[in-house]
């Protein structure tokens, strides 16, 4: 793919999620808002919610890019507010293994589904056709992302049931 072909996709599809996020209606993002979280504590309660299991504390700031310590302050913060459950991990007891509470959980799938919802009223708004093709292409590009590139996808099958 050329340079110039690239940038225009790029452009393209930061439209699209311009779009998606942009929607007046999306109101589900303000209860972070009057929660008064972080960005990272935003991010927590995202990355959390696509682990079927609880993470480490070491791990919850390695893949955010903080420090333990950042990381630890995050997730008090949240076990504050009934979002996160924090144990003992049963192979390390110097350790603390976190993962959501069903409130937290919840917040996480109401986000997501408003998201869902949105991008389901742009895609009803296109021909036929051109919907058609945009999937097909979509679908194509999405099989041919190398794997660290793609996303955990146990969000979207818990979006599929709902």
């Amino acid at each position: 793919m050329t340079a110039d072909t690239s940038e225009r996709l790029a452009e393209a599809i930061d439209e699209l999620l311009h779009l998606v996020k942009a929607a007046p209606d999306l109101k589900a993002f303000n209860v972070f808002v009057e929660l008064d979280l972080t960005i990272t504590q935003v991010r927590s309660v995202f990355l959390l919610s696509t682990h079927d299991q609880a993470l480490p504390i070491s791990e919850v700031a390695d893949h955010l890019g903080v420090s333990a310590a950042t990381a630890g302050r995050t997730i008090d913060r949240l076990v504050t507010l009934g979002l996160v459950d924090r144990d003992e991990d049963p192979d390390d007891r110097r350790s603390r293994r976190v993962s959501l509470t069903p409130t937290g959980q919840d917040l996480a799938d109401t986000q997501r589904r408003a998201v869902h919802d949105r991008i389901g009223e742009l895609t009803r708004a296109l021909p036929t056709d051109l919907a058609t093709g945009l999937d097909d292409a979509l679908r194509a590009a999405l099989d041919a992302l190398p794997a660290h590139l793609r996303a955990d996808r146990r969000c979207a099958a818990e979006l599929d049931r709902s």
